[in-house]
């Protein structure tokens, strides 16, 4: 039951949708005593002669520190902020999710993802697809 809730899990990416999503459930897992993960992926894209990171070291702590800052601040009083590689954002927020035993899983949708969105899903359409 979600007032039972004694863990969940943000996915941040840096957007203002994704810092929007962390605040609600930072103030929710607040309102429930729960544990808050929030997890930050870089993302991997592998080229037939590279491999580029779409964040690097420095971006991803930056980014760390501002959502523990954000969440602390909207009441979360257990937060722990995760930064994983992964080539699908969608698949690692699900194995995570299970990997911490969350009850919950929150993802912004800026509703931006135009076309690419339309024919392909974005990230929060394909995590609420593939946890079902």
């Amino acid at each position: 039951m979600f007032l039972d809730m004694t863990h969940g899990l943000a996915y941040v990416d840096g957007s203002y949708a994704a810092f929007r999503a962390v605040e609600h459930a930072a103030a929710l897992s607040g309102k429930l005593g729960a544990k808050l993960s929030v997890l930050v992926v870089r993302l991997i894209l592998v080229g037939r002669k590279s491999v580029y990171a779409a964040m690097t070291h420095e971006e991803a702590k930056a980014l760390t520190e501002d959502i523990k800052a954000r969440a602390r601040a909207a009441g979360a009083p257990d937060v722990h902020v995760m930064v994983q590689d992964a080539r699908d954002t969608s698949i690692k927020i699900i194995d995570v999710a299970i990997e911490i035993g969350a009850e919950l899983i929150v993802v912004g949708a800026a509703g931006k993802g135009g076309f690419k969105a339309f024919i392909l899903g974005s990230v929060s359409q394909e995590v609420a697809r593939k946890s079902a």
